[in-house]
Protein backbone atom coordinates (compact mmCIF):
# COMPACT_ATOMS: atom_id res chain seq x y z
CA UNK A 1 0.00 0.00 0.00
CA UNK A 2 1.18 3.27 -0.74
CA UNK A 3 2.31 5.31 2.31
CA UNK A 4 0.54 8.94 2.44
CA UNK A 5 2.65 11.68 3.59
CA UNK A 6 0.22 12.70 6.20
CA UNK A 7 0.63 9.39 7.62
CA UNK A 8 4.39 10.20 7.69
CA UNK A 9 3.56 13.63 9.58
CA UNK A 10 1.52 11.70 12.07
CA UNK A 11 4.43 9.73 12.79
CA UNK A 12 6.97 12.06 13.29
CA UNK A 13 4.50 14.25 15.78
CA UNK A 14 4.03 11.08 17.66
CA UNK A 15 7.80 10.51 17.61
CA UNK A 16 8.22 14.30 19.04
CA UNK A 17 5.45 13.83 21.56
CA UNK A 18 7.66 10.65 22.84
CA UNK A 19 10.55 13.36 22.97
CA UNK A 20 9.61 15.87 25.21
CA UNK A 21 7.13 13.58 27.42
CA UNK A 22 8.58 14.44 31.13
CA UNK A 23 8.81 18.09 30.09
CA UNK A 24 5.43 18.86 30.05
CA UNK A 25 5.68 20.83 26.76
CA UNK A 26 4.92 18.30 24.09
CA UNK A 27 1.90 19.64 22.89
CA UNK A 28 3.02 22.86 22.90
CA UNK A 29 6.67 21.56 20.48
CA UNK A 30 3.89 19.79 18.49
CA UNK A 31 2.09 22.85 17.55
CA UNK A 32 4.94 25.11 17.38
CA UNK A 33 6.09 22.54 14.51
CA UNK A 34 2.86 24.05 12.35
CA UNK A 35 3.64 27.28 13.57
CA UNK A 36 -0.04 27.58 15.03
CA UNK A 37 -0.43 29.36 18.32
CA UNK A 38 -2.91 27.47 21.06
CA UNK A 39 -3.75 24.10 18.84
CA UNK A 40 -4.10 20.95 19.58
CA UNK A 41 -3.52 18.04 17.62
CA UNK A 42 -5.35 14.52 17.51
CA UNK A 43 -4.07 11.53 15.64
CA UNK A 44 -6.77 8.73 14.77
CA UNK A 45 -6.52 5.59 16.31
CA UNK A 46 -4.23 2.52 14.14
CA UNK A 47 -7.15 0.72 13.32
CA UNK A 48 -8.19 4.04 10.94
CA UNK A 49 -7.01 2.96 7.56
CA UNK A 50 -5.15 6.35 6.72
CA UNK A 51 -3.73 8.46 9.23
CA UNK A 52 -5.30 12.05 9.68
CA UNK A 53 -4.16 15.26 11.50
CA UNK A 54 -6.56 17.76 12.47
CA UNK A 55 -5.45 20.93 13.86
CA UNK A 56 -7.38 23.58 15.31
CA UNK A 57 -5.88 27.09 15.44
CA UNK A 58 -7.57 29.60 18.14
CA UNK A 59 -7.97 33.19 17.12
CA UNK A 60 -8.78 36.68 19.84
CA UNK A 61 -11.87 36.81 18.47
CA UNK A 62 -12.34 32.86 19.61
CA UNK A 63 -13.33 31.76 16.47
CA UNK A 64 -12.09 28.64 15.24
CA UNK A 65 -10.92 27.10 11.83
CA UNK A 66 -9.75 23.65 10.51
CA UNK A 67 -6.79 22.43 9.12
CA UNK A 68 -7.25 19.10 7.86
CA UNK A 69 -3.85 17.09 6.65
CA UNK A 70 -5.78 14.26 4.56
CA UNK A 71 -9.05 13.24 2.93
CA UNK A 72 -12.00 15.50 3.83
CA UNK A 73 -14.06 12.94 4.17
CA UNK A 74 -12.15 11.43 7.60
CA UNK A 75 -12.47 15.17 9.08
CA UNK A 76 -15.59 14.73 10.23
CA UNK A 77 -14.65 11.68 12.43
CA UNK A 78 -12.56 14.50 14.48
CA UNK A 79 -14.29 17.31 14.84
CA UNK A 80 -15.25 16.75 18.70
CA UNK A 81 -11.64 15.74 19.22
CA UNK A 82 -9.70 18.28 21.15
CA UNK A 83 -7.26 16.93 23.18
CA UNK A 84 -3.91 17.92 23.54
CA UNK A 85 -2.45 14.13 23.90
CA UNK A 86 -0.27 12.19 21.64
CA UNK A 87 -1.59 8.51 21.26
CA UNK A 88 -4.29 5.89 20.82
CA UNK A 89 -7.74 6.29 21.54
CA UNK A 90 -10.79 8.80 20.49
CA UNK A 91 -12.32 11.24 22.73
CA UNK A 92 -9.15 11.99 24.54
CA UNK A 93 -9.60 15.07 27.60
CA UNK A 94 -6.41 16.25 30.04
CA UNK A 95 -2.95 17.26 28.92
CA UNK A 96 0.66 15.68 28.88
CA UNK A 97 1.38 12.69 27.14
CA UNK A 98 -0.03 9.18 27.35
CA UNK A 99 -3.45 7.37 26.11
CA UNK A 100 -6.00 9.79 26.77
CA UNK A 101 -9.34 8.40 28.99
CA UNK A 102 -12.79 9.43 29.09
CA UNK A 103 -12.93 9.95 32.75
CA UNK A 104 -11.19 12.98 32.55
CA UNK A 105 -8.15 11.90 33.89
CA UNK A 106 -4.65 11.19 31.35
CA UNK A 107 -1.94 8.82 32.00
CA UNK A 108 1.84 9.76 31.62
CA UNK A 109 4.65 11.50 32.60
CA UNK A 110 2.66 14.97 31.75
CA UNK A 111 0.50 14.77 34.90
CA UNK A 112 0.96 17.55 37.59
CA UNK A 113 0.78 16.11 40.43
CA UNK A 114 4.04 13.73 39.71
CA UNK A 115 5.86 16.70 39.48
CA UNK A 116 5.07 18.89 42.95
CA UNK A 117 7.91 19.49 44.35
CA UNK A 118 9.06 19.08 48.03
CA UNK A 119 8.67 21.75 50.78
CA UNK A 120 11.78 23.40 51.49
CA UNK A 121 12.70 22.95 55.31
CA UNK A 122 14.98 26.25 55.71
CA UNK A 123 11.86 28.49 53.05
CA UNK A 124 9.18 26.93 55.80
CA UNK A 125 11.28 27.75 59.24
CA UNK A 126 11.53 31.61 57.53
CA UNK A 127 7.83 31.80 57.44
CA UNK A 128 7.01 30.40 60.09
CA UNK A 129 9.49 33.64 61.77
CA UNK A 130 8.12 36.06 60.29
CA UNK A 131 4.79 34.92 60.94
CA UNK A 132 6.25 34.36 64.54
CA UNK A 133 8.06 37.98 64.25
CA UNK A 134 4.71 39.62 63.13
CA UNK A 135 2.66 37.99 65.57
CA UNK A 136 4.76 38.74 68.94
CA UNK A 137 7.85 41.10 67.75
CA UNK A 138 9.10 41.74 71.10
CA UNK A 139 8.77 38.12 72.27
CA UNK A 140 10.27 36.73 69.38
CA UNK A 141 13.44 39.23 69.39
CA UNK A 142 13.80 38.61 73.05
CA UNK A 143 14.60 34.91 72.14
CA UNK A 144 16.50 35.48 69.25
CA UNK A 145 18.69 37.54 71.47
CA UNK A 146 18.60 34.94 74.44
CA UNK A 147 20.34 32.41 71.65
CA UNK A 148 23.10 35.00 70.66
CA UNK A 149 24.41 35.93 74.08
CA UNK A 150 24.35 32.02 75.18
CA UNK A 151 25.91 31.05 72.10
CA UNK A 152 28.47 33.66 72.29
CA UNK A 153 29.45 32.74 76.33
CA UNK A 154 29.60 28.89 75.32
CA UNK A 155 32.03 30.37 72.88
CA UNK A 156 33.75 32.73 74.95
CA UNK A 157 34.35 30.02 77.47
CA UNK A 158 35.63 26.89 75.11
CA UNK A 159 37.83 29.55 73.57
CA UNK A 160 39.21 32.00 76.19
CA UNK A 161 38.94 28.96 78.89
CA UNK A 162 42.17 27.46 80.38
CA UNK A 163 42.55 23.74 80.27
CA UNK A 164 41.93 23.15 83.72
CA UNK A 165 38.95 26.00 83.54
CA UNK A 166 35.37 24.19 84.44
CA UNK A 167 32.52 25.11 82.10
CA UNK A 168 30.39 27.72 84.46
CA UNK A 169 26.56 27.08 83.34
CA UNK A 170 25.55 30.14 86.39
CA UNK A 171 27.75 32.35 84.52
CA UNK A 172 26.05 31.30 80.43
CA UNK A 173 22.73 31.70 82.41
CA UNK A 174 23.99 34.97 83.16
CA UNK A 175 24.28 36.27 79.58
CA UNK A 176 21.49 34.79 78.24
CA UNK A 177 19.21 36.23 80.84
CA UNK A 178 20.57 39.52 79.56
CA UNK A 179 19.68 39.04 76.48
CA UNK A 180 16.30 38.00 77.02
CA UNK A 181 15.21 40.65 79.24
CA UNK A 182 17.31 43.52 78.38
CA UNK A 183 19.09 43.39 74.68
CA UNK A 184 15.92 42.02 72.99
CA UNK A 185 13.27 44.44 74.52
CA UNK A 186 15.09 47.37 74.91
CA UNK A 187 16.74 46.86 70.84
CA UNK A 188 13.39 46.44 69.88
CA UNK A 189 12.24 49.77 70.78
CA UNK A 190 15.67 51.64 70.51
CA UNK A 191 16.25 50.63 66.66
CA UNK A 192 12.28 51.28 65.98
CA UNK A 193 12.51 54.71 67.95
CA UNK A 194 15.75 55.65 65.98
CA UNK A 195 13.96 54.32 62.10
CA UNK A 196 10.81 56.68 63.18
CA UNK A 197 12.83 59.61 63.80
CA UNK A 198 15.62 59.14 61.24
CA UNK A 199 13.51 57.04 58.65
CA UNK A 200 15.52 56.47 55.06
CA UNK A 201 18.24 55.28 54.03
CA UNK A 202 19.77 58.26 52.34
CA UNK A 203 23.59 58.58 53.28
CA UNK A 204 23.55 61.20 55.62
CA UNK A 205 20.88 59.42 57.71
CA UNK A 206 23.16 56.40 57.66
CA UNK A 207 25.68 57.83 59.15
CA UNK A 208 23.69 60.10 61.74
CA UNK A 209 22.16 57.01 62.86
CA UNK A 210 25.35 54.97 63.14
CA UNK A 211 26.82 58.13 64.78
CA UNK A 212 23.53 57.76 67.44
CA UNK A 213 23.92 54.19 68.12
CA UNK A 214 27.40 54.39 68.91
CA UNK A 215 28.37 57.51 70.61
CA UNK A 216 25.27 57.95 72.57
CA UNK A 217 23.83 54.33 72.82
CA UNK A 218 27.09 52.50 73.35
CA UNK A 219 28.30 53.80 76.05
CA UNK A 220 24.86 53.84 77.81
CA UNK A 221 24.42 50.06 77.05
CA UNK A 222 27.86 49.24 78.45
CA UNK A 223 26.55 50.24 81.45
CA UNK A 224 23.76 48.50 81.76
CA UNK A 225 25.43 45.38 80.72
CA UNK A 226 28.07 45.70 83.59
CA UNK A 227 25.51 46.60 85.99
CA UNK A 228 23.06 44.03 85.39
CA UNK A 229 25.70 41.07 85.39
CA UNK A 230 26.81 42.42 88.21
CA UNK A 231 23.48 42.37 90.10
CA UNK A 232 23.15 38.74 88.69
CA UNK A 233 26.45 37.55 90.51
CA UNK A 234 25.62 39.30 93.65
CA UNK A 235 28.12 42.37 93.99
CA UNK A 236 27.51 44.87 95.78
CA UNK A 237 26.57 48.81 94.33
CA UNK A 238 30.38 49.48 94.92
CA UNK A 239 31.63 47.06 93.51
CA UNK A 240 29.35 47.42 90.80
CA UNK A 241 30.25 50.99 90.20
CA UNK A 242 33.59 50.31 90.87
CA UNK A 243 33.46 47.32 87.61
CA UNK A 244 31.23 50.29 85.55
CA UNK A 245 34.24 53.04 86.07
CA UNK A 246 37.07 50.39 84.99
CA UNK A 247 35.42 48.58 81.95
CA UNK A 248 33.54 50.75 80.46
CA UNK A 249 36.07 52.72 78.11
CA UNK A 250 36.89 49.36 76.58
CA UNK A 251 33.91 48.55 75.73
CA UNK A 252 32.79 51.17 74.11
CA UNK A 253 36.06 51.68 72.39
CA UNK A 254 35.96 47.48 71.46
CA UNK A 255 32.19 48.72 70.02
CA UNK A 256 33.72 51.54 68.20
CA UNK A 257 36.03 48.72 66.43
CA UNK A 258 33.08 46.36 64.95
CA UNK A 259 29.42 48.31 65.02
CA UNK A 260 30.05 51.69 62.67
CA UNK A 261 30.41 49.04 59.66
CA UNK A 262 28.05 46.31 60.80
CA UNK A 263 25.59 49.36 61.33
CA UNK A 264 26.53 50.88 58.36
CA UNK A 265 25.14 47.79 56.19
CA UNK A 266 22.03 47.57 58.99
CA UNK A 267 20.70 50.85 58.20
CA UNK A 268 20.78 51.16 54.82
CA UNK A 269 19.87 47.34 53.86
CA UNK A 270 18.50 45.29 56.24
CA UNK A 271 14.26 46.61 56.71
CA UNK A 272 13.09 47.45 60.66
CA UNK A 273 11.89 44.21 61.80
CA UNK A 274 14.72 41.99 60.84
CA UNK A 275 17.35 44.51 62.49
CA UNK A 276 17.57 42.69 65.78
CA UNK A 277 18.08 39.62 64.42
CA UNK A 278 21.04 40.86 62.06
CA UNK A 279 22.47 42.19 65.32
CA UNK A 280 22.15 39.05 66.84
CA UNK A 281 23.84 36.87 64.10
CA UNK A 282 27.02 39.66 64.03
CA UNK A 283 26.69 40.24 68.17
CA UNK A 284 27.44 36.06 68.63
CA UNK A 285 30.94 36.51 68.28
CA UNK A 286 30.86 40.15 69.42
CA UNK A 287 29.41 38.60 72.67
CA UNK A 288 32.93 36.68 72.81
CA UNK A 289 34.09 39.90 73.82
CA UNK A 290 31.75 41.09 75.99
CA UNK A 291 31.41 38.05 77.95
CA UNK A 292 35.04 37.80 78.53
CA UNK A 293 35.42 41.58 79.45
CA UNK A 294 32.00 40.88 81.84
CA UNK A 295 33.28 38.39 83.66
CA UNK A 296 36.83 39.51 84.06
CA UNK A 297 37.80 39.15 87.51
CA UNK A 298 39.57 42.21 89.31
CA UNK A 299 43.15 41.91 88.93
CA UNK A 300 44.52 42.14 92.51
CA UNK A 301 46.92 45.57 92.78
CA UNK A 302 50.30 44.90 92.52
CA UNK A 303 52.53 45.91 95.32
CA UNK A 304 55.60 47.66 94.96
Amino acid sequence: EKLHWNQVLTFVLGIMNTAFVGSGVGSVASRNIVGLKNASCSVPTSSQRHGVVTMRAGKPSGRSFWFPFGSSSNNKNHNNNNSNNFGSGNNHSGSGSGSGRNDGTSRGAGESGDSEAKPNPLLAFWKGYNAALEAKPILVKALTSTIGFALGDLLAQKLLGGPDSTFDFARLLRMAAFGFAVHGPVGHYFYGALDRAISGTEPWKVVTKVAIDQVLWAPIFTVIFFSFIGALEGRSVDEVITKVKRDTWAGVTGSWKVWPIVHTINFRFIPTSQRLLYINSIQILYNVFLSFIGNKTEEPAATK
